[in-house]
């Protein structure tokens, strides 16, 4: 294989840089616009109107590889009930478990353009799945850009009204319905990267009082004091509203089939104009650990260095929701700004909680001199809540902290003894 010269090679990775989905923005961007809510400090996740209607679409179904677990999905329409207004949320439950112990409930919160999903039948790449496996109810909410076409859309204006106060009460109402089910009326609530913005805003709005506890993956609410925001403006464009994983220099349809070809045949030549890389599985790899967006040391992926398996991560990406509302992804989260003319009164919700909290935030932003882990911490130390566990994990990158190589032993396990110290069980709900 003839590989390009100096010159060739830069142009070619130049043109990789320039090609790849802008969807790492997302994380960067846990963005929102001014939210309208009351005044009020509640102690449930209810919104005050009548109960939803929820429709059963999955019930019990055995999780493959896994025979002694079930997955059941249940979907929503919401308010204004538009084609894609729709949200879901699905359980995943150890089959042997008695439904009247006091086991814990966990809801989880996607990143941006992730879902609730099982990707990859695995417990070391699946949060939900180790969880379940050892007596914890694992609930997923899916949000409404799961239900969007994955063709090319012609008409984005149904997510304009798709703000972060909108996914935060699709998130409650989720919430509320967990509640129902599960007979619970407490549990712990958590997120991914945007995923964990919206729980944290979730808990302080609605769920102060159900709230066992905090999980934050690495995502952050609170810029400290004194930090330049990561908040960056993008121009408006004009009748359009959605964000889209597709590049200028790669259709989303090549993008699609690149992966599933480097899925399929992970050694095969990589596809840049003049081969840079000895295989596919590198030139990923490589990618992941240079993005832009995040810092070009490794910030998004160190699969590079073996924290992550580029082909997991490839899956990954070929199950993203292709779509996100632009309302949202105005550059990184700015509590001031973002929230400035809200009704409500967030920022006082959030340092009045008390409830326990675990953080793990990735190293390698940081090497960039982008203070990321140090969002991280200040948001999970900012209630006044005395019982913080934060960890930053060295060398890893973003995708690392759900998908990585590590994630089972460095992650899941000491969030699953978290839980198990911090629920009032009885013995033998919880497994180590």
């Amino acid at each position: 294989m003839r590989k390009g010269g100096k010159g060739e090679r830069e142009q070619a990775l130049l043109w990789l840089l320039s090609s790849f989905p802008r969807r790492w923005e997302s994380s960067f961007c846990l963005a929102t616009v001014f939210l309208l809510s009351i005044v009020v400090f509640t102690n449930t996740f209810s919104l005050g109107s009548e109960s939803p209607t929820w429709s059963a679409t999955v019930s019990d179904r055995t999780v493959a590889n896994y025979p002694d677990l079930r997955e059941s999905i249940w979907t929503l329409s919401r308010p204004p009930s538009g084609q894609y207004d729709t949200i879901a949320v699905r359980r995943i439950t150890r089959a042997s478990t008695n439904r009247e112990a006091q086991r814990p409930v966990f809801v989880f919160l996607p990143s941006a353009h992730m879902h609730g999903e099982i990707i990859i039948a695995d417990e070391r790449y699946d949060l939900r799945l180790y969880l379940a496996n050892r007596g914890v109810e694992t609930w997923t909410l899916d949000y409404r850009t799961h239900t969007v076409t994955h063709d090319d859309l012609r008409d984005s204006r149904f997510m304009e009204t798709w703000t972060v106060e909108t996914f935060v009460e699709d998130a409650a109402a989720a919430a509320d319905f967990v509640r129902t089910i599960s007979g619970q009326q407490q549990f712990f609530v958590g997120g991914f990267g945007r995923g964990a913005t919206f729980a944290a805003l979730m808990a302080a709005r609605f769920g102060r009082g159900d709230v066992l506890g905090l999980v934050l993956l690495d995502g952050y609410v609170f810029d400290p004091s004194d930090d330049e925001s990561l908040y960056r403006e993008r121009p408006e464009v004009p009748n359009w509203f959605a964000d889209d994983l597709e590049r200028r220099y790669l259709p989303y349809a090549r993008w699609l089939k690149q992966l599933q070809d480097t899925i399929t045949e992970p050694y095969g030549p990589d596809f840049l104009p003049v081969h840079v890389f000895n295989n596919r599985t590198e030139a990923l790899a490589h990618f992941l650990y240079v993005n832009p967006m995040f810092g070009q040391q490794g910030g998004l992926s160190n699969a590079k260095e073996g924290y992550a398996d580029p082909l997991v991560l490839a899956r990954v990406f070929l199950q993203e929701d292709r779509y996100w509302p632009r309302v949202q992804n105005h550059g990184g989260f700015d509590f001031k700004h973002h929230l400035a003319g809200a009704r409500f009164d967030y920022q006082t919700a959030f340092t009045a909680m008390s409830m326990p909290i675990f953080a793990v935030a990735s190293g390698n932003i940081d090497k960039a001199e982008i203070p990321w882990a140090e969002r991280i911490e200040y948001t999970a130390r900012a209630t006044v809540s005395k019982d913080v566990q934060f960890t930053i994990l060295e060398n890893w990158g973003h995708l690392d902290v759900l998908f990585g190589t590590k994630s089972a032993p460095e992650v899941f396990r000491p969030l699953l003894e978290w839980m198990k110290n911090h629920h009032p069980k009885r013995p033998g709900d919880v497994q180590s």
